[in-house]
């Protein structure tokens, strides 16, 4: 009788376990099911995005945007940016520098740089590819007046920064990502815009860099280019099919010294054995014909 008990309280503690494992795994198993957010214009905020205060399991937290006065905002360190459109199909958000946005065009350098020098996107989460080219203006400061200079045809100047003794000036790139400031001066800030060709960036106009400014500019986002570059690899697409997929480049590693002297010393003994064997070889062939020789010598004296 007891010997019947505990086998059904062992069944049944079996049972109960197997049924809280079950449960165990279809927990970590389970996405929690996020409806997309709203901030303003922006009623599309889903994954990867989230809002400021969504639960913790819907979108990505490198992902986050806030909502301040009824506009969505997306900081990329040091600078803050409206979100005026995002587009999950061509995983890309447009932007507009929070400086350049107000309407009354409030005198100010960009709140970041969110490219660098050469024209590339700086933050591990937006190195995504666009399918429209993009171009910038450099925000240079001089110590004097370079206005009159040739060289300085494509420079305008930014009148509400430019006093006491300081000038800025806004220097639209184009198509190109070079630039080589005069003696006197330096890069302050970096401010991406649209590529367009027709505006004649050899001398625009401070309405038409203003008007660029508060145009915005595109940058495309990929879960996998910021795995990629956590991992310390650079990513390429995979698919060119929308949405566009990723995957971490392989790595080209540079040998090390001791590696190559390694490598030298493999051949080289790997060498001298083959050179070893071949002499074997040889040597062997060289006995068994003189081997044959001498008994045919010998057979003929007989």
């Amino acid at each position: 009788m007891r010997t019947e008990e505990s086998k059904t309280a062992s069944t049944i503690l079996y049972s109960l376990l197997i049924f809280l494992t079950f449960i165990k795994v279809e927990a970590r198993n389970y996405k929690q099911v996020c409806s997309s957010s709203s901030c303003g214009e922006i009623n599309n905020i889903s994954y990867p995005f989230r809002l400021r205060g969504d639960p913790s399991g819907c979108g990505d937290p490198d992902y986050e945007l806030s909502c301040v006065n009824n506009k969505t905002i997306l900081e990329i360190f040091p600078g803050k940016y409206y979100v005026k459109n995002i587009s999950y199909e061509d995983q890309v958000l447009r932007l507009v520098d929070v400086n350049f946005a107000n309407a009354n065009r409030s005198c100010s350098l960009p709140s970041g740089s969110v490219e660098n020098t050469d024209g590339f996107v700086t933050d591990f989460r937006f190195k995504g590819v666009l399918d429209s080219l993009g171009s910038r203006f450099r925000f240079v400061k001089c110590s004097r007046n370079i206005s009159s200079l040739q060289e300085a045809a494509n420079h305008t100047t930014v009148p509400c920064l430019t006093r006491n003794g300081s000038y800025v000036y806004a220097v639209y790139d184009g198509e190109y990502s070079y630039y080589n400031p005069q003696p006197s001066c330096s890069v302050v800030s970096l401010a991406p815009v649209d590529l367009l060709h027709d505006i004649n960036y050899k001398f625009p106009s401070y309405e038409a860099v203003m008007e660029l400014l508060e145009a915005g500019f595109f940058v495309g986002w990929s879960l996998e280019c910021r795995d990629c570059s956590l991992a310390g690899k650079s990513c390429v697409v995979k698919s060119w099919d929308k949405p566009l997929t990723y995957i971490c480049e392989r790595e080209n590693k540079e040998l090390t010294r001791s590696q190559g002297n390694l490598i030298i010393a493999g051949i080289v003994v790997g060498g001298l054995i083959a050179l070893l064997v071949i002499i074997g070889i040889l040597v062997f062939f060289v006995r068994k014909y003189r081997t044959r020789r001498n008994a045919s010598s010998s057979t003929e004296k007989n």
